[in-house]
Protein backbone atom coordinates (compact mmCIF):
# COMPACT_ATOMS: atom_id res chain seq x y z
CA UNK A 1 0.00 0.00 0.00
CA UNK A 2 1.30 3.44 -0.64
CA UNK A 3 -0.41 6.89 0.78
CA UNK A 4 1.20 9.92 -0.92
CA UNK A 5 1.85 12.60 1.33
CA UNK A 6 3.07 15.94 0.19
CA UNK A 7 5.94 17.72 1.38
CA UNK A 8 4.62 20.61 3.99
CA UNK A 9 6.23 19.52 7.16
CA UNK A 10 9.90 18.98 7.65
CA UNK A 11 11.55 16.37 9.90
CA UNK A 12 14.49 13.80 10.28
CA UNK A 13 14.28 10.54 9.02
CA UNK A 14 11.26 8.65 10.23
CA UNK A 15 11.19 4.67 10.40
CA UNK A 16 8.22 3.64 12.76
CA UNK A 17 7.64 -0.66 13.35
CA UNK A 18 5.20 -2.20 15.30
CA UNK A 19 4.43 -6.01 15.85
CA UNK A 20 2.99 -5.92 12.29
CA UNK A 21 3.17 -2.93 10.44
CA UNK A 22 6.08 -0.99 8.86
CA UNK A 23 6.14 2.82 8.19
CA UNK A 24 9.36 4.45 6.70
CA UNK A 25 10.21 7.80 5.02
CA UNK A 26 12.62 7.47 1.90
CA UNK A 27 15.08 9.88 0.81
CA UNK A 28 13.55 13.13 2.03
CA UNK A 29 15.20 16.09 2.51
CA UNK A 30 13.90 18.17 5.18
CA UNK A 31 15.54 21.52 6.84
CA UNK A 32 12.83 23.16 8.02
CA UNK A 33 11.69 22.12 11.34
CA UNK A 34 9.33 24.84 12.90
CA UNK A 35 6.91 23.89 9.86
CA UNK A 36 5.38 21.16 11.45
CA UNK A 37 5.41 20.40 15.70
CA UNK A 38 6.27 17.58 16.98
CA UNK A 39 2.74 16.97 18.42
CA UNK A 40 0.91 17.41 14.98
CA UNK A 41 3.65 15.19 13.30
CA UNK A 42 2.68 12.34 16.54
CA UNK A 43 -0.99 12.71 15.80
CA UNK A 44 -0.37 12.33 11.66
CA UNK A 45 1.49 9.24 12.69
CA UNK A 46 -0.91 7.91 15.09
CA UNK A 47 -4.27 8.11 12.31
CA UNK A 48 -1.79 6.52 9.66
CA UNK A 49 -1.56 3.60 11.99
CA UNK A 50 -5.20 3.55 13.12
CA UNK A 51 -6.04 3.79 9.45
CA UNK A 52 -3.88 1.00 8.59
CA UNK A 53 -4.91 -1.32 10.70
CA UNK A 54 -8.91 -0.62 9.86
CA UNK A 55 -8.26 -1.06 6.28
CA UNK A 56 -5.04 -2.91 4.85
CA UNK A 57 -5.54 -6.12 6.43
CA UNK A 58 -4.83 -9.01 4.15
CA UNK A 59 -8.02 -10.01 2.42
CA UNK A 60 -9.69 -13.61 3.31
CA UNK A 61 -10.66 -15.96 1.22
CA UNK A 62 -14.12 -18.04 0.45
CA UNK A 63 -13.90 -21.00 -1.30
CA UNK A 64 -17.19 -23.05 -2.35
CA UNK A 65 -17.40 -26.48 -3.66
CA UNK A 66 -20.18 -27.49 -5.67
CA UNK A 67 -19.42 -31.70 -5.52
CA UNK A 68 -21.54 -33.63 -7.82
CA UNK A 69 -23.49 -36.45 -5.86
CA UNK A 70 -25.23 -38.57 -8.54
CA UNK A 71 -24.84 -41.99 -8.98
CA UNK A 72 -23.03 -42.11 -11.88
CA UNK A 73 -20.00 -40.80 -9.37
CA UNK A 74 -20.29 -43.79 -8.26
CA UNK A 75 -20.14 -46.32 -10.95
CA UNK A 76 -17.74 -44.98 -12.96
CA UNK A 77 -15.45 -44.95 -10.13
CA UNK A 78 -14.74 -41.69 -9.53
CA UNK A 79 -16.52 -40.97 -6.26
CA UNK A 80 -13.64 -42.31 -3.47
CA UNK A 81 -10.66 -40.52 -5.38
CA UNK A 82 -12.61 -37.28 -5.22
CA UNK A 83 -14.37 -37.06 -2.28
CA UNK A 84 -10.34 -37.80 -1.09
CA UNK A 85 -9.26 -35.44 -2.96
CA UNK A 86 -11.70 -32.80 -1.66
CA UNK A 87 -10.50 -33.77 1.49
CA UNK A 88 -7.17 -33.41 1.16
CA UNK A 89 -8.00 -29.47 -0.28
CA UNK A 90 -9.70 -28.73 2.67
CA UNK A 91 -6.12 -30.04 4.81
CA UNK A 92 -4.44 -27.99 2.67
CA UNK A 93 -5.71 -24.75 3.18
CA UNK A 94 -3.23 -22.72 5.69
CA UNK A 95 -5.28 -19.67 6.61
CA UNK A 96 -7.91 -20.55 9.70
CA UNK A 97 -9.61 -17.29 8.80
CA UNK A 98 -10.60 -18.98 5.33
CA UNK A 99 -14.35 -19.91 4.46
CA UNK A 100 -14.95 -23.42 3.20
CA UNK A 101 -18.06 -24.55 1.74
CA UNK A 102 -19.14 -27.84 0.60
CA UNK A 103 -22.61 -28.13 -1.67
CA UNK A 104 -23.52 -31.48 -2.70
CA UNK A 105 -25.57 -31.24 -5.41
CA UNK A 106 -27.66 -34.66 -7.13
CA UNK A 107 -31.53 -34.58 -8.39
CA UNK A 108 -34.18 -37.13 -7.93
CA UNK A 109 -36.25 -37.99 -11.02
CA UNK A 110 -38.19 -34.42 -11.39
CA UNK A 111 -35.56 -32.38 -10.33
CA UNK A 112 -35.51 -32.04 -6.94
CA UNK A 113 -32.80 -31.57 -4.92
CA UNK A 114 -32.24 -33.75 -1.93
CA UNK A 115 -28.84 -32.50 -0.30
CA UNK A 116 -27.86 -30.03 1.97
CA UNK A 117 -24.82 -27.63 2.18
CA UNK A 118 -22.14 -27.43 5.29
CA UNK A 119 -19.61 -25.17 5.53
CA UNK A 120 -16.71 -23.96 8.56
CA UNK A 121 -13.98 -21.71 8.77
CA UNK A 122 -10.64 -23.14 7.70
CA UNK A 123 -9.77 -24.24 11.64
CA UNK A 124 -8.49 -27.67 12.75
CA UNK A 125 -11.96 -28.05 13.91
CA UNK A 126 -13.57 -26.76 11.14
CA UNK A 127 -11.96 -29.15 8.71
CA UNK A 128 -12.60 -31.87 10.60
CA UNK A 129 -16.37 -31.20 10.68
CA UNK A 130 -16.32 -30.59 7.13
CA UNK A 131 -14.59 -34.12 6.04
CA UNK A 132 -17.27 -35.74 8.79
CA UNK A 133 -19.66 -34.17 6.20
CA UNK A 134 -18.47 -35.25 2.91
CA UNK A 135 -17.21 -39.21 4.43
CA UNK A 136 -21.44 -38.96 5.17
CA UNK A 137 -22.73 -38.08 1.91
CA UNK A 138 -24.64 -41.15 0.42
CA UNK A 139 -25.15 -41.90 -3.07
CA UNK A 140 -28.20 -43.04 -3.84
CA UNK A 141 -29.41 -44.66 -7.55
CA UNK A 142 -31.72 -42.77 -9.77
CA UNK A 143 -30.42 -39.42 -9.31
CA UNK A 144 -29.64 -36.94 -11.76
CA UNK A 145 -27.15 -33.62 -12.56
CA UNK A 146 -27.69 -30.61 -13.47
CA UNK A 147 -24.75 -28.52 -14.28
CA UNK A 148 -27.33 -25.09 -14.54
CA UNK A 149 -28.41 -25.36 -11.25
CA UNK A 150 -25.00 -24.97 -9.32
CA UNK A 151 -24.29 -21.85 -11.30
CA UNK A 152 -27.69 -20.27 -10.79
CA UNK A 153 -26.92 -21.24 -6.93
CA UNK A 154 -23.47 -19.25 -7.44
CA UNK A 155 -24.82 -16.61 -8.77
CA UNK A 156 -28.31 -15.89 -6.70
CA UNK A 157 -28.08 -17.40 -3.67
CA UNK A 158 -25.28 -15.03 -2.15
CA UNK A 159 -22.47 -17.52 -2.35
CA UNK A 160 -19.96 -14.39 -2.93
CA UNK A 161 -18.59 -11.98 -0.19
CA UNK A 162 -17.81 -9.05 -1.17
CA UNK A 163 -14.95 -8.49 1.30
CA UNK A 164 -13.60 -11.67 0.46
CA UNK A 165 -11.19 -13.38 -2.65
CA UNK A 166 -14.14 -15.73 -3.90
CA UNK A 167 -12.98 -18.86 -5.34
CA UNK A 168 -15.99 -21.48 -6.95
CA UNK A 169 -15.48 -25.17 -8.27
CA UNK A 170 -17.41 -27.02 -9.56
CA UNK A 171 -16.49 -30.81 -9.66
CA UNK A 172 -18.89 -33.31 -12.29
CA UNK A 173 -18.19 -36.45 -14.19
CA UNK A 174 -19.74 -34.47 -17.08
CA UNK A 175 -23.21 -36.43 -17.75
CA UNK A 176 -25.55 -33.02 -17.79
CA UNK A 177 -29.08 -34.10 -17.53
CA UNK A 178 -30.19 -30.21 -18.96
CA UNK A 179 -31.22 -30.27 -22.47
CA UNK A 180 -32.91 -26.46 -22.56
CA UNK A 181 -28.96 -24.68 -22.87
CA UNK A 182 -29.54 -22.87 -19.89
CA UNK A 183 -25.88 -24.22 -18.50
CA UNK A 184 -23.96 -22.48 -21.14
CA UNK A 185 -26.42 -19.58 -21.17
CA UNK A 186 -25.22 -19.32 -18.01
CA UNK A 187 -21.46 -19.67 -18.47
CA UNK A 188 -21.15 -16.70 -21.03
CA UNK A 189 -22.34 -14.35 -18.06
CA UNK A 190 -19.56 -15.14 -15.89
CA UNK A 191 -16.82 -12.78 -17.17
CA UNK A 192 -19.53 -9.99 -17.15
CA UNK A 193 -20.62 -10.78 -13.42
CA UNK A 194 -17.22 -11.35 -12.54
CA UNK A 195 -14.73 -10.26 -15.08
CA UNK A 196 -13.60 -7.28 -12.50
CA UNK A 197 -14.14 -8.64 -9.35
CA UNK A 198 -12.24 -10.97 -6.90
CA UNK A 199 -14.18 -14.23 -8.13
CA UNK A 200 -12.27 -16.93 -10.18
CA UNK A 201 -14.63 -19.89 -10.90
CA UNK A 202 -12.94 -23.68 -12.42
CA UNK A 203 -15.11 -26.27 -13.67
CA UNK A 204 -13.85 -29.30 -12.42
CA UNK A 205 -14.29 -31.95 -15.67
CA UNK A 206 -13.63 -35.06 -13.39
CA UNK A 207 -13.88 -37.59 -16.26
CA UNK A 208 -13.64 -37.43 -20.07
CA UNK A 209 -17.88 -37.29 -20.22
CA UNK A 210 -17.38 -33.87 -18.70
CA UNK A 211 -15.04 -32.81 -21.58
CA UNK A 212 -17.57 -30.51 -24.15
CA UNK A 213 -15.54 -28.50 -26.85
CA UNK A 214 -18.53 -25.89 -26.69
CA UNK A 215 -18.65 -25.78 -23.01
CA UNK A 216 -14.56 -25.61 -22.72
CA UNK A 217 -14.68 -22.84 -25.58
CA UNK A 218 -17.12 -20.84 -23.30
CA UNK A 219 -15.09 -20.97 -20.56
CA UNK A 220 -11.50 -20.23 -22.45
CA UNK A 221 -13.54 -17.11 -23.46
CA UNK A 222 -14.28 -15.93 -20.29
CA UNK A 223 -12.08 -13.91 -17.81
CA UNK A 224 -11.59 -15.20 -13.87
CA UNK A 225 -12.92 -18.82 -15.43
CA UNK A 226 -10.43 -22.03 -15.86
CA UNK A 227 -11.14 -25.63 -16.69
CA UNK A 228 -9.32 -28.66 -14.77
CA UNK A 229 -9.16 -32.00 -16.15
CA UNK A 230 -8.77 -33.88 -13.13
CA UNK A 231 -9.94 -35.66 -10.50
CA UNK A 232 -7.87 -33.44 -8.30
CA UNK A 233 -8.46 -29.78 -6.81
CA UNK A 234 -5.73 -29.42 -4.88
CA UNK A 235 -4.96 -26.43 -7.04
CA UNK A 236 -2.34 -23.70 -6.78
CA UNK A 237 -3.83 -20.71 -6.41
CA UNK A 238 -1.09 -17.26 -7.24
CA UNK A 239 -2.24 -14.01 -7.04
CA UNK A 240 -1.36 -10.50 -7.00
CA UNK A 241 -2.44 -7.63 -5.09
CA UNK A 242 -4.54 -6.15 -8.60
CA UNK A 243 -3.17 -2.18 -7.77
CA UNK A 244 -0.56 -0.13 -6.93
CA UNK A 245 0.68 3.73 -7.22
CA UNK A 246 3.68 4.59 -8.49
CA UNK A 247 5.26 8.07 -8.77
CA UNK A 248 7.46 8.19 -12.12
CA UNK A 249 9.02 11.62 -10.37
CA UNK A 250 10.98 10.01 -7.46
CA UNK A 251 10.72 5.95 -8.01
CA UNK A 252 12.21 3.09 -9.83
CA UNK A 253 10.15 0.27 -8.87
CA UNK A 254 6.75 -0.80 -7.58
CA UNK A 255 6.07 -3.66 -5.12
CA UNK A 256 3.02 -6.35 -5.43
CA UNK A 257 1.87 -8.64 -2.39
CA UNK A 258 1.79 -11.92 -4.00
CA UNK A 259 0.44 -15.12 -2.32
CA UNK A 260 0.71 -18.57 -3.54
CA UNK A 261 3.62 -20.79 -4.12
CA UNK A 262 5.89 -20.02 -7.05
CA UNK A 263 7.74 -22.85 -7.26
CA UNK A 264 10.17 -21.80 -9.69
CA UNK A 265 7.64 -20.57 -12.20
CA UNK A 266 7.91 -17.16 -13.79
CA UNK A 267 5.69 -14.30 -13.64
CA UNK A 268 5.83 -11.54 -16.17
CA UNK A 269 4.13 -7.94 -16.85
CA UNK A 270 4.04 -5.17 -19.15
CA UNK A 271 2.38 -2.11 -19.77
CA UNK A 272 0.93 -0.98 -23.53
CA UNK A 273 3.02 0.21 -26.18
CA UNK A 274 1.89 3.42 -25.72
CA UNK A 275 1.77 3.69 -22.01
CA UNK A 276 4.45 6.48 -20.44
CA UNK A 277 5.87 4.04 -18.17
CA UNK A 278 7.69 0.84 -19.41
CA UNK A 279 8.38 -2.44 -17.23
CA UNK A 280 12.22 -3.09 -17.44
CA UNK A 281 12.31 -5.87 -14.74
CA UNK A 282 10.00 -8.06 -12.84
CA UNK A 283 11.03 -10.21 -10.04
CA UNK A 284 9.98 -11.97 -7.10
CA UNK A 285 11.60 -10.39 -3.89
CA UNK A 286 10.60 -12.56 -0.72
CA UNK A 287 7.13 -12.85 -0.29
CA UNK A 288 6.58 -9.33 -3.39
CA UNK A 289 6.50 -9.34 -6.92
CA UNK A 290 8.70 -6.24 -7.77
CA UNK A 291 8.14 -3.80 -10.87
CA UNK A 292 10.94 -2.28 -12.07
CA UNK A 293 9.82 0.82 -14.16
CA UNK A 294 11.73 2.90 -16.60
CA UNK A 295 9.91 6.10 -17.74
CA UNK A 296 9.02 5.90 -21.51
CA UNK A 297 8.66 9.62 -22.09
CA UNK A 298 9.33 12.85 -19.89
CA UNK A 299 7.79 13.14 -16.36
CA UNK A 300 7.28 16.58 -16.94
CA UNK A 301 5.10 15.71 -19.11
CA UNK A 302 2.85 13.53 -17.93
CA UNK A 303 -0.10 14.11 -16.65
CA UNK A 304 -0.45 14.52 -12.96
CA UNK A 305 -2.40 11.37 -11.96
CA UNK A 306 -3.48 8.46 -14.73
CA UNK A 307 -4.53 4.58 -14.92
CA UNK A 308 -2.35 2.07 -16.79
CA UNK A 309 -3.49 -1.21 -16.86
CA UNK A 310 -0.50 -4.05 -16.72
CA UNK A 311 -1.23 -7.42 -18.24
CA UNK A 312 0.84 -10.05 -16.08
CA UNK A 313 1.40 -13.67 -17.21
CA UNK A 314 2.90 -16.62 -15.66
CA UNK A 315 4.83 -19.15 -17.13
CA UNK A 316 6.61 -22.87 -16.16
CA UNK A 317 3.69 -24.24 -14.05
CA UNK A 318 1.93 -27.26 -14.82
CA UNK A 319 -2.01 -27.45 -15.33
CA UNK A 320 -2.69 -27.39 -11.21
CA UNK A 321 -0.80 -23.67 -10.84
CA UNK A 322 -2.93 -20.94 -11.89
CA UNK A 323 -2.12 -17.46 -12.05
CA UNK A 324 -5.90 -15.55 -11.22
CA UNK A 325 -4.10 -12.09 -11.58
CA UNK A 326 -4.12 -11.18 -14.82
CA UNK A 327 -4.03 -7.50 -15.03
CA UNK A 328 -2.83 -4.76 -12.21
CA UNK A 329 -4.32 -1.20 -12.33
CA UNK A 330 -1.33 0.81 -11.78
CA UNK A 331 -2.05 4.68 -10.62
CA UNK A 332 0.91 6.67 -12.25
CA UNK A 333 1.79 9.74 -10.44
CA UNK A 334 4.16 12.81 -12.02
CA UNK A 335 4.41 14.52 -9.29
CA UNK A 336 7.13 16.05 -7.12
CA UNK A 337 5.83 14.99 -3.53
CA UNK A 338 8.07 12.41 -1.98
CA UNK A 339 5.84 8.43 -1.52
CA UNK A 340 5.41 7.53 2.44
CA UNK A 341 5.64 3.78 2.04
CA UNK A 342 3.58 1.13 4.31
CA UNK A 343 4.48 -2.41 4.69
CA UNK A 344 2.28 -4.55 6.04
CA UNK A 345 5.08 -7.29 8.03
Amino acid sequence: MHILMRDFFDVGPLYLKGPAIGVGCEKQNYSNPDMMTRKTLLLTILWLFASLSMSAQRIKERRVYYLDCSYSMKTNGLWEPVRDNLKLAIDNVEDETTELIVIPFAFDMVHHSQLDAFKANATTAGKKQLKENIDALQLTKNTKTFHNDPIKDFYSNHRVDPRRINYMFLMTDGENEDTTGEFTRLLKQWGEKYGEENVYGFYVMLDPQAKNPEVEGIIDSQPHLWKVESADVNVNLVRLQNHAIFNARNEKYFDLPLYGNLKGMKISASFPADAPIQVSKAQVVGNHLRIQVRNATDVHKMPPSALHEMKVTMSGGGPFDFLVTDKVKVRCESKPERSLKVTMR
